[in-house]
Order: structure tokens, then C-alpha cells, then sequence
């Protein structure tokens, strides 16, 4: 019994699925952090490569048979891939951006600590913040919803039969660049509602009590009333987060349909 014979047709296909999953399992949350190594990222899309690929349609007329066009047909799965990506990324980007406006509110926007993710210096407030959103991430089975876009992509947008550019695309990143500010501002609103309350209180009293040092006594106030409102406004950020994952899954099938072949 010989070794089964794998045509040039097929390779490309191959090759231009495992293009689309690399840069998802490189620039997604979870899968893309810095904390997970180099070869468990190769390992884990080859696995997804291999189980995704059999399922895949393609015509084969539509296959790169040359270098230029193996160029320009792995640089739309890129494309692909890094938008499918990106998107998500946003949600859990939110979460550094409410630990920076809380940061600032509080007073600790100079302390900052190494965030394993990205391997650069944020708030640690934000660094924080970031972990616990990762943990309801995962626990509403938000990776789940990048392998379920993944697999809905070779769907919709099969390898060879992609169409690169429609200008709704652009409308669409700027609709997702406004959720991430908009559930930052969600998450940290409470916390920059009391405080400016706080600080109000401390600058009538610094006009009725000149002597007191507003400074040294509005510090740790700040601190102990901002993690206060913060504690208790966790208990409503699964269910932000819940929402927003819906919006984002809707968001996906959008993006998929920009890359759709036209009919």
C-alpha cells in the first residue's frame, strides 16, 4: 500500500489554512499572550489546521500555482485572520483602558508593573482589572467564540475565493473601536462617579477649613473609596461582559461577510 499522493491543489489549500489559523492563535486573547510559549502556539495551529483543513471547500482551479499569487492569496487569510483576531482582542483591550481612567481617578497611575500579555509596563490597577476580565473571558467561553468565528470564516470566506476590500470594513472598526471605550467607561464609571463626588466634598471643605492638608488626607481616601466602589461594582462585570460578547458575535459574522466572495 503506497503513501497517499497529495496533489500541488492541495498543499496550497493546506498551507493558506494553517496562514488564517497562525494569525488568529498569535494575535487572539489567551492563545496570543506572551505567557504561552512559541511551540505550544505552533502545536496548538497545527492541531486546529489539521482538524479545520478536511472540512474546507475550495475550488481547485482557484489555487495559487505561482508565487505572486500564493503572495496575494495568503496575505487576504493575513488580513483574515488579524481581523477575526483583532476584534476580540478589544473586548479584553477595555479592560486596561478602565484600569487606567480608575488608576488615574485614584491616584496610582505611577505605579506600574510588567503585564505578562503584552510583556510592556501598564497601571497595576489596570493589570488587575485585565486578569479578573480575563477570568470571566474565559469563563463565558470567550475563546470558544474565536474558534467558532475561525471555523465559520472557511465557511464563508473559503481560501482562493476571498474578496479583500469593501469600505463598510472601515465603519465596522470604528463601531468596535467605540464598544472598547464604551464598556471601559462601563466598568470604571462607578468608580469615577464617587471620586469626582469625593474630590468635590474635599475642595469645599479645603475652602471651609484652610489648615487641613487636603493632600495628605485625600490620598488614602481616594484609595479606600475607590476600591470600595470598585469591589462592589464587580458582581455586574460578567454580565457587561456577557453583553458585549453577544454584540462582539454579531460583530464577527459582519467582518466574515466583508470577506465573503462577491456572487
Amino acid at each position: 500500500m503506497g503513501a497517499p499522493v497529495i496533489n500541488a491543489a492541495e498543499f496550497a489549500a493546506f498551507v493558506l489554512v494553517l496562514l488564517r489559523v497562525s494569525v488568529v492563535v498569535v494575535v487572539a486573547p489567551i492563545f496570543g499572550g506572551n505567557t504561552v510559549l512559541s511551540q505550544i502556539k505552533a502545536a496548538l495551529a497545527l492541531m486546529l489546521t489539521f482538524a479545520i483543513a478536511p472540512m474546507v471547500e475550495y475550488t481547485a482551479d482557484m489555487m495559487p500555482m505561482t508565487w505572486f499569487g500564493f503572495l496575494f492569496l495568503g496575505l487576504g487569510e493575513v488580513m483574515l485572520g488579524f481581523a477575526l483576531a483583532f476584534m476580540v482582542r478589544l473586548v479584553l483591550e477595555a479592560a486596561n483602558v478602565a484600569g487606567e481612567y480608575m488608576s488615574f481617578q485614584m491616584g496610582l497611575s505611577m505605579l506600574n508593573a510588567m503585564d505578562p500579555q503584552s510583556g510592556g509596563q501598564v497601571p497595576l490597577l489596570s493589570l488587575f482589572v485585565h486578569m479578573i476580565v480575563i477570568l470571566v473571558f474565559l469563563y463565558a467561553n470567550g475563546h470558544m467564540l474565536v474558534i467558532k468565528a475561525l471555523v465559520d470564516s472557511f465557511q464563508i470566506a473559503p481560501p482562493g475565493l476571498l474578496n479583500l476590500w469593501k469600505p463598510d470594513m472601515f465603519t465596522e472598526v470604528v463601531r468596535a473601536m467605540t464598544g472598547l471605550y464604551v464598556l471601559a467607561l462601563k466598568i470604571a464609571a462607578p468608580v469615577i462617579a464617587v471620586l469626582y463626588c469625593v474630590k468635590a466634598g474635599f475642595g469645599i471643605t479645603a475652602k471651609a477649613v484652610p489648615q487641613m492638608n487636603i493632600l495628605f488626607v485625600g490620598i488614602p481616601v481616594y484609595l479606600i473609596v475607590g476600591f470600595l466602589v470598585m469591589g462592589f461594582g464587580m458582581p455586574w462585570w460578567p454580565q457587561m461582559l456577557g453583553s458585549v460578547l453577544i454584540e462582539v458575535d454579531g460583530a464577527l459574522g459582519r467582518v466574515l461577510n466583508f470577506f465573503a466572495p462577491a456572487i
